[in-house]
């Protein structure tokens, strides 16, 4: 265990220090060794070394706290401190440190430095332990907002899944809907077909005259009866004849309507053949007017069966050959020899238009 080096060997040291320090500010380098080599052996000098070190440690803390600025010297001898020095050594006054410095030292002063700091770290400990029981409350309101965010997005969750459940149900409902209309538009379209199929049956006993100028007083049974000559062709079937309104924006004569007996069926289908032998037949003949229109005979048709008819030649003109009105039925074919091909509706003329 190594000794301490007393107060007195301190001085000592640090009286040494402040000789050398002197003799090197006033002796040059070869000077100083000579003294040294023949003042000291090297005992001497081993053992100012370990007094010098064990010094160095046991003062370490004064020097460091005369170093925190505290006095000129800050804990070292001055050029100027050393002649004090001298004559206090003479006197019999032992100090460790410059006259600015030495009074700075005293244990008293220290202890309250530290008894200072202490309250300090104390204080500030206080300052932190007070702040503690607000940071409880902070930590408590936080608590329970949080409790009550979280109770908030339990029913969020649960109405969600509610919600969840109801477009599920409501989807469900709609697909049922929809399917339910769909079949109630295929069910409307085909009571409209066959209505439009029974009107058109109604009428399968007449045929149309289109061409005859009107002229007032006209009678119609007579000009039927000459188209019927002319044709060679009985008019004995027909139980009645009549012609309709004319359409006010159009600049053609009303068409005649003809109605055969539900016997002479096979007069009317005769009628229907024999149309051709009035190409070279015009109004003027007829009735002696001045209108030179065409007459044409057609099967008697209803408004959404003419219409039909119109788009069909609209849209398959050029890509079938023949489209043509039998019994009612508008029929269409690509040529001869083909089968002949029913349109009902305007989807089946898209049908057809898709498969060219």
């Amino acid at each position: 265990m190594t000794c301490q080096p007393k107060r007195s060997e301190a001085v000592v040291v640090h009286e040494f220090l402040a000789i050398v320090q002197q003799k090197l500010d006033v002796m040059d380098q070869v000077s100083l060794e000579q003294i040294l080599m023949t003042s000291f052996t090297e005992d001497e000098i081993i053992q100012a070394k370990k007094v010098l070190a064990d010094s160095a440690v046991s003062q370490i803390r004064l020097i460091t706290r005369h170093r925190d600025g505290r006095g000129p010297c800050q804990g070292t001898f001055h050029r100027g401190c050393v002649k004090g020095l001298m004559a206090d050594i003479k006197n019999g006054r032992n100090r460790i440190y410059c006259n600015n410095c030495e009074d700075d030292g005293s244990e008293e002063e220290e202890q309250e430095e530290y008894s200072q700091d202490y309250t300090k770290i104390l204080k500030d400990i206080q300052l932190k332990v007070a702040a503690i029981p607000g940071f409880k409350k902070q930590l408590d309101s936080i608590t329970q907002s949080l409790s009550m965010l979280s109770d908030k997005y339990d029913i969020l969750i649960v109405e969600h899944e509610q919600s969840k459940d109801k477009i599920h149900k409501l989807e469900k409902t709609i697909a049922d809907v929809s399917n339910k209309s769909v079949y109630l538009q295929k069910q409307n379209t085909a009571l409209e077909q066959k209505l439009h199929e029974f009107e058109q049956a109604s009428r399968k006993n007449n045929i149309e005259i289109v061409g005859i100028e009107q002229l007032p007083g006209e009678n119609v049974t007579e000009i039927v009866s000459k188209i019927g000559d002319i044709i060679n062709v009985s008019s004995s079937d027909i139980e009645w004849a009549r012609r309709t309104r004319s359409r006010k924006e159009s600049t053609k004569p009303a068409s005649i309507i003809v109605g055969f007996k539900t016997t002479g069926t096979r007069s009317r289908d005769s009628w229907l053949a024999q149309r051709r032998n009035l190409s070279e037949t015009t109004s003027n003949m007829i009735t002696n007017g001045s209108a030179l229109n065409k007459i044409y005979i057609n099967e008697d048709l209803t408004k959404t069966t003419r219409a039909l008819l119109w788009c069909t030649k609209k849209q398959l003109q050029g890509i079938y050959k023949y489209i043509w009105v039998s019994n009612g039925k508008i029929l269409v074919k690509k040529c001869e020899g083909e089968k002949a091909i029913c349109v009902r509706a305007e989807s089946d003329i898209c049908d057809l238009l898709n498969k060219k």
